[in-house]
């Protein structure tokens, strides 16, 4: 996938101007092509370079960075979130007041979290793998980066909506999944893939 580039990016006015209808598309966008929710209380947002794109402007507009020298610096940390080939990269959000409130706090934390617990359910089942693995980045907060690398049989079940596809977190007493793949996601996701 191609990484994003200083000409990518719009001048701060320019966004600014425009943000609300940026930020109300990527909303929309995320939630149709990019989000799946494993119970209330935990989703997974995949990056691609979209989601990144609309990221990058935020950080420019909150911090108001205009240098180009440290744009760039800041593109190259950013663009390392976007998937290689084969695989699909995603923030690993955790709602701690929704688990809380559903009684799964006990049962569920990210310093227990390994990359088994959280699966591609396919007709086999793949493991994630942790991009955030220090234990000081684990107890910081309530995400995490993960990945998901598919092999040429994997990729084409997931492009194939008659085969189910869904996401699948244990650990501990926990367990929670996604409900079966939507089309719309399932293609988003495989174009990923093909990058």
């Amino acid at each position: 996938m191609q990484k994003l580039e200083l000409q990518d990016i719009l001048p701060l006015e320019d966004f600014e101007t425009q943000r609300k209808q940026f930020f109300e598309s990527h909303i929309r966008y995320i939630e149709k092509y990019r989000k799946v929710r494993l119970g209330p209380s935990i989703s997974l947002v995949f990056e691609n370079r979209q989601t990144l794109w609309f990221r990058v402007q935020e950080i420019f507009r909150l911090t108001k960075i205009a240098d180009p020298k440290v744009m760039q610096n800041e593109l190259n940390i950013y663009n390392r979130l976007i998937p290689d080939a084969n695989t699909l990269q995603a923030a690993f959000l955790l709602d701690p007041q929704s688990l809380m409130l559903s009684g799964n706090i006990a049962s569920f934390s990210l310093k227990d979290f390994r990359g088994d617990n959280l699966r591609l359910v396919l007709n086999k089942s793949i493991p994630c793998d942790l991009t955030t693995k220090r234990p000081e980045d684990l107890s910081l907060g309530n995400s995490l980066w993960v990945r998901f690398f598919l092999d040429e049989e994997a990729k084409i079940i997931l492009k194939d909506a008659r085969i189910p596809a869904k996401f699948s977190l244990s650990s501990n007493q926990f367990l929670a999944e996604s409900h079966n793949l939507p089309t719309e996601l399932r293609e988003s996701l495989w174009e990923d893939l093909q990058n």
